[in-house]
C-alpha cells in the first residue's frame, strides 16, 4: 500500500550494533538524497512543462533510471526487518514495499505508453502523485537519518516528529487512492497482454481494501504510541 506515508521505519533498535547503526544511517541518506532528487527534478520539470501542456512527459523523464532504482531500493527495507536490525513489523513493511514495487515494475514499467490520454495509464495521476509519495519520503528519511544520528544533540525536533506522525492522515487516503486508480487503468492493458495478470491485479485490487485498513490502523497506533511517549517526556 501506499508507501508515501507508510512507518516502514529504518530507525535501528536499540540494541543495534555500531556498524549495523552505521549502515542504516548511510541507507537513509542514500534513500533521502534519492528521493529529494525525485522531488527537486518533479519539480522542475512541472514549472518547464505546465505552461505547454506536456505535464505527461514528466514520467519519462523521472521514471527511468532515477525512480526505479530509489523504489527498488526500498526492497531492502523488508530484508532489514526480517534480519530484526530495526523496529519495523515484517507484514506491515513488506505490503507497504510490495505495493510500490508492484506499481514501478508491475504497472509502469509494463503498461506506461498504453491507456487512455495522453502519457498512457500514468499520465496524470503520476505528476499529481509527486508531492505525496517522493515528497513524504524524503521527510521520513531525514527523520530516521536525523534519528540515527542524533542531530541537534536530542534527536529529531518536536516539530518533525508531530509532522511525520499526523499528515499521514490526508496523505495517505491520497497515496492509496493514486495507487488504486494507477492499477485499475492498468486492468484494461493487462488483459490484452495477459488474461491471468488481469486476475493478478484484481486480486490485487481486492486485497488493497482490507491491506489499507491494516496499514492505516497500523499508523494511528504508531502515532498514539509516540505522541504518549512524547507526552511525558515534555
Amino acid at each position: 500500500m501506499s508507501q508515501s506515508t507508510t512507518r516502514a521505519s529504518s530507525a535501528p533498535k536499540a540494541s543495534a550494533s555500531g556498524l549495523t547503526r552505521v549502515y542504516l544511517l548511510a541507507y537513509n541518506v542514500v534513500s533521502f538524497c534519492l528521493w529529494a532528487t525525485c522531488v527537486v527534478r518533479g519539480a522542475m520539470l512541472v514549472l518547464s512543462l505546465a505552461p505547454t501542456g506536456h505535464l505527461p512527459a514528466i514520467f519519462h523523464h523521472i521514471y527511468f533510471p532515477l525512480l526505479t532504482t530509489t523504489q527498488t531500493l526500498a526492497g531492502l527495507e523488508i530484508l532489514h526487518s526480517l534480519l530484526g536490525i530495526v523496529r519495523a513489523p515484517v507484514v506491515t513493511t513488506a505490503m507497504q514495499v510490495a505495493s510500490r514495487l508492484l506499481l514501478v515494475w508491475g504497472v509502469m514499467y509494463l503498461f506506461h505508453d498504453r491507456g487512455d490520454g495522453h502519457g498512457g495509464i500514468v499520465g496524470g495521476d503520476f505528476h499529481e502523485s509527486l508531492p505525496y509519495g517522493p515528497g513524504a519520503k524524503v521527510g521520513d528519511y531525514a527523520f530516521l537519518g536525523c534519528l540515527g544520528r542524533g542531530v541537534w544533540g536530542r534527536g529529531v525536533p518536536s516539530w518533525w516528529t508531530w509532522l511525520r506522525y499526523n499528515t499521514f492522515y490526508v496523505l495517505y487516503p491520497i497515496g492509496i487512492s493514486s495507487e488504486c486508480i494507477m492499477v485499475w487503468q492498468a486492468l484494461k492493458p493487462a488483459a490484452e497482454w495477459n488474461p491471468l495478470y488481469w486476475w493478478f491485479l484484481v486480486v490485487v485490487l481486492v486485497i488493497y481494501v482490507p491491506g489499507s485498513y491494516i496499514l492505516y490502523t497500523h499508523m494511528i497506533a504508531q502515532r498514539r504510541k509516540v505522541m504518549k511517549k512524547k507526552g511525558r517526556a515534555e
